[in-house]
């Protein structure tokens, strides 16, 4: 444990280098290897009897390195977005299995229950499409382990393109290849298979041509799984 108590702080204080320096694209490269490295630091340093704070030096505390380093994405960043969701095996086989996500974090998190004594146990799982940091969708079962429970069984809502509803949707170039996956996949119903629709161009001097697919997932969740046809401009 020692041992890699202090791998995992010199790996964080001085990350390994990667290619192509001060350009955007590096920038988001490290900070996704810090992000990993700091997840992980934070489940094992715990064990070596050490913390995140080993992680930092003397001196006022500072927000976490990868959490810095995204400041020069901008002021703000779209960093993830979280269904709440009933089974989570069915949700895994629709955006890991099926769509082709990451899983690039998963653990279950015990608490008290804030309104119950009891303890809780919530699964948090993070995937990621080719972005460790920007565009991650999370996926969270409040009630892992507790198969009885009525959020489990809560009935399914399907609001469609109204108030209060998302719509959650992905660009690919693997249409072709993804959709009869996605179409099997379990929970899944389907509102259209891939159709052409024309949307303006950025500019509004012509317009975009995209392969697109509409469908609930497992929870009622809206999802566009589309392949743009034109560049978009």
């Amino acid at each position: 444990m020692r041992l890699i108590k202090s791998f995992l702080l010199r790996a964080i204080r001085n990350p390994p280098p990667l290619r192509g320096a001060h350009t955007p694209e590096f920038r988001v490269r490290l900070a996704s290897r810090l992000t990993a490295l700091s997840v992980l630091a934070a489940l094992v340093l715990p064990l070596a009897g050490g913390s995140l704070a080993y992680a930092a030096e003397p001196g006022p505390a500072k927000p976490a390195v990868a959490f810095e380093l995204a400041k020069d994405l901008g002021p703000l960043a779209l960093r993830r977005t979280t269904l709440i969701v009933r089974d989570m095996d069915k949700s895994l086989a629709l955006y890991r299995d099926a769509i082709g996500m990451t899983v690039i974090y998963d653990n279950i998190i015990k608490r008290p229950h804030k309104t119950e004594k009891r303890m809780q146990e919530i699964r948090l799982v993070f995937l990621k499409a080719n972005n460790d940091f920007i565009g991650v969708l999370g996926l969270a079962d409040y009630e892992h382990n507790n198969p009885s429970h009525p959020t489990h069984s809560k009935p399914v809502v399907k609001g469609g393109f109204t108030p209060g509803s998302t719509v959650v949707l992905f660009n690919t170039t693997e249409l072709e290849k993804r959709w009869p996956i996605i179409s099997a996949a379990p929970g899944v119903e389907i509102l259209n298979g891939p159709v052409i629709a024309e949307y303006p161009s950025y500019d509004g001097s012509s317009t975009i041509k995209v392969n697109v697919t509409r469908f609930y997932d497992p929870d009622g969740y809206l999802v566009e799984y589309n392949q743009t046809i034109d560049k978009l401009k």
